[in-house]
């Protein structure tokens, strides 16, 4: 008898420990995530709940806001729970589900929580001069300095017709929020302009060729 109450008291406070958890989880400050892609110093992360527009292409996922536009952060999931998973799926395979199509898909409004990431820390390998002006971005396009690794899916729901980053009528497959600019430069937080493009391009020469090692050449696309 005593064993089987002492079961039952244990079992019982596990249950409300996990419960307090999840409710610590989901009650947690929310970082606007313009705060974190402009304040998240290069090498730092942490563990942050955020919310944005979730944005998932044939090119990458992304997350962004309205806030801080020409800014992207890069998404990878090693979720801990699939909880909102199968609705996070559906809702951006909406429109592409439709039409029968696989392409890029339908902007969501998500609350995440998992690890942010500031800019990459260049391989200390590499010559000082090129490291000041090389900072490579976390997904193939070197278009987003941030990521973000999720681990729980809080909330997910359609994104308003009349929100700043959902797509126009006329052209349903931009998102305005998105821009894939140019690397930003992380003494001053400001995006080189086209004209500075050409020392990037530069950069990615001498990368291509320092010490003979083969490295990643960046993006030389150029987006509006």
């Amino acid at each position: 008898m005593c064993n089987r109450l002492l079961i039952f008291g244990l079992l019982s406070i596990s249950l409300t420990t996990g419960q307090l958890a999840a409710q610590s989880s989901s009650n947690s400050q929310l970082v606007p995530l313009c705060e974190l892609q402009t304040k998240t110093i290069q090498g730092a992360h942490q563990t942050v709940r955020v919310k944005g527009v979730y944005l998932a292409g044939l090119e990458g996922q992304y997350l962004v806001t309205a806030g801080c536009p020409g800014r992207s952060t890069s998404i990878e999931f090693e979720l801990k729970s699939h909880h909102l998973w199968k609705q996070l799926v559906k809702m951006s395979n909406r429109t592409n589900m439709k039409k029968h199509v696989s392409g890029d898909g339908d902007a969501v409004l998500v609350v995440f929580e998992g690890e942010f990431y500031g800019p990459q820390v260049p391989d200390p390998k590499l010559p000082e001069a090129i490291r000041k002006n090389y900072h490579p971005g976390w997904d193939h396009m070197n278009a987003s300095m941030t990521k973000m690794v999720v681990h729980t899916i809080q909330s997910v729901e359609p994104l308003p017709s009349d929100h700043p980053c959902a797509s126009p009528k006329s052209d349903p497959n931009q998102w305005p929020c998105f821009q894939n600019s140019a690397p930003v430069s992380h003494s001053d937080g400001v995006a080189p302009s086209v004209g500075a493009s050409q020392s990037v391009l530069a950069t990615d020469m001498l990368l291509h060729e320092s010490d003979h090692v083969c490295w990643p050449l960046l993006s030389s696309r150029v987006f509006p």
